[in-house]
């Protein structure tokens, strides 16, 4: 499922033999793959971690302290709470390695986009805004004004609106986001009448589709099932008035999630069976992979590790055949590897293979942007899961509290609800002082 090093630098050697620079690479693959710029450039030199600190060691040598692999890793991992911060020195040293500036490793946000001077008007009537890429001028009226007519450009503001909300839902949570998406949805349903062409109508109704989902994902992960029940509904009758196999499928399997959650793998095997049928050969990669996982997490509810890992087995080879450009929108957060090692290493730890997640964990928190906080949230959570099942009682708190700090910034009833979950599956060390700090952490901070 993961690419190595090696089959980056495959790639990168194409891109570069056609003439792309490091940084035009680098800048490519963080928007492609989601990797923050320190992982982006690594990999675009084709290097190990290992390899940077070998080669660092050989530019500058330190007998006393010579640099290693793992903390490669941790100037990665930063600014995430298990990273550690590079200092000016290494970023410029980095930098030197890298063929690149140092301030270039450092990613972040840029707020250029709110300098009224910069906002540059082409002729074809886009704008660049501040995150460097391009997008449409809004074409929709003021919030409480009416549109008489819904036309191509007013269904792409809609679309771009909904990833907007998305992207915020992935940093700041749910609660962030939940308002606003119902009214966003609402606004769309009321102009639904009101398309230009037939095929303004169908794209408009799949943005819809596409919304509801979203919709449904945000009311699970604030625990309100029925709610998110019929926003799966919405979608999923939404993509069948569109022929949208895709978008049919993937509505499916987020109604699965809601028996995932609730621990009823029969139920979700019985909702994810329909959704391969309709997913069938022809949907995109990242769908039909998806939800061989969620089969994979289901079979392991059902104690059924066998079954289980062969579904994992089938998501792993189609994977393979994902390709970022492709993948529709709504699938974001699976649509490379930093995503497909996070849910393979959640679904392992389902299926009781401990030693496997914790790799795949750590894997994805490596990989993982900054942005995917909830995620990241979940992914130390699954590897405190996998430490408790095989006794490592310290590691398991030390992941769970920065998933709990991580929780809580971004507001996941969820995440807190597997939280809590997991003090019941520490009880047997309730005498050991890092687990009581996690309980007072988790139940009383």
């Amino acid at each position: 499922m993961a690419r190595s090093a090696r089959s980056y630098q495959r790639e990168a050697n194409e891109l570069r033999a056609s003439g792309w620079t490091y940084r035009q690479i680098a800048s490519h693959w963080q928007q492609r793959y989601g990797f923050n710029p320190r992982v982006a450039f690594r990999l675009a030199h084709g290097l190990t971690q290992a390899d940077v600190a070998q080669r660092w060691n050989e530019q500058w040598p330190d007998a006393d302290a010579p640099k290693t692999a793992k903390q490669v890793s941790y100037w990665e991992i930063w600014p995430g709470p298990a990273g550690r911060t590079p200092s000016l020195d290494t970023l410029n040293r980095l930098a030197f390695l890298y063929r690149c500036s140092a301030g270039e490793l450092l990613g972040g946000e840029d707020y250029s986009h709110l300098d009224a001077t910069d906002m540059r008007l082409g002729e074809s009537g886009t704008q660049v805004n501040g995150f460097g890429s391009v997008s449409t001028v809004n074409a929709l009226p003021p919030a409480g004004k009416s549109l008489s007519r819904v036309t191509e450009r007013v269904v792409e503001n809609f679309e771009m609106l909904t990833d907007t909300y998305r992207l915020i839902d992935y940093r700041e949570g749910s609660g962030r986001v939940s308002a606003d998406i119902a009214t966003h949805l609402r606004r769309m349903l009321e102009v639904s009448n009101r398309t230009t062409t037939s095929r303004t109508h169908s794209r408009l109704l799949r943005a819809v589709g596409d919304a509801a989902q979203l919709a449904g994902w945000l009311a699970i992960d604030a625990q309100r099932y029925d709610q998110a029940e019929r926003y799966c509904r919405l979608a999923v009758s939404l993509a069948e008035k569109t022929n949208d196999r895709a978008l049919h499928a993937y509505g499916l399997g987020v109604m699965s999630y809601i028996h995932l959650h609730a621990g009823d793998g029969k139920a979700a095997l019985s909702v994810l069976d329909t959704a391969q049928s309709v997913a069938g050969h022809c949907s995109p990669a990242a769908v039909r992979s998806w939800l061989h996982e969620a089969t994979g997490e289901a079979h392991g509810l059902l104690g059924q590790p066998q079954l289980g890992l062969v579904a994992l087995a089938q998501a792993e080879r189609v994977f393979d055949g994902v390709d970022a450009n492709a993948s529709p929108v709504w699938l974001g957060f699976y649509n490379a590897d930093c995503h497909a090692a996070r849910l393979k290493g959640r679904c392992l730890a389902r299926l009781r293979q401990p030693r496997e997640a914790t790799r795949a964990l750590y894997e994805a928190l490596t990989l993982l942007p900054p942005a995917f906080v909830r995620e990241r949230s979940g992914a130390l959570i699954d590897l405190a899961v996998a430490y408790v099942q095989m006794g490592q009682v310290e590691q398991a708190c030390d992941a769970a509290s920065q998933a709990d700090t991580l929780a809580r910034r971004t507001g996941s009833e969820r995440n807190r609800k597997r939280l809590r979950e997991l003090l019941i599956d520490l009880m047997p060390w309730t005498n050991i002082d890092c687990v009581q700090s996690l309980y007072r952490q988790v139940l009383l901070n």
